[in-house]
């Protein structure tokens, strides 16, 4: 176990949350861009399903842990507020891009 103060817990876990939103939205974009994209075949085809599994099961373990965050500040069923933990997911995603280590060509300096 870390010796690490209150303070030193929560900059762990905002450090921690926001890699995992940056991931996300990582994730997202390069499913988009797949998407908007010509349609792979043969070989690339199943390389993009591997990868996609993958994407996905990541994708689900980062909004299953934000709906369980949010579980502390909303007694609404985890059911009920997975779109409000997507969207702070995604918002995290945009905030990560601004700082230091964020995706090349998203934050404010472009």
């Amino acid at each position: 176990m870390l010796d690490t103060s209150g303070t030193q817990h929560l900059l762990l876990a905002e450090t921690l949350g926001l890699a995992m939103a940056r991931r996300a939205a990582d994730i997202l974009e390069r499913h988009r861009a797949a998407l908007a994209g010509p349609f792979a075949t043969g070989d690339a085809a199943e390389r993009d399903d591997g990868q996609f599994a993958i994407d996905n099961a990541i994708f689900t373990a980062v909004l299953d842990a934000a709906n369980e965050c949010l579980g502390r500040f909303d007694t609404r069923p985890a059911d009920d507020r997975w779109c409000d933990a997507l969207l702070q997911v995604l918002n995290l995603g945009q905030l990560a891009s601004y700082l230091p280590g964020g995706r090349p060509g998203t934050g404010p300096m472009g």
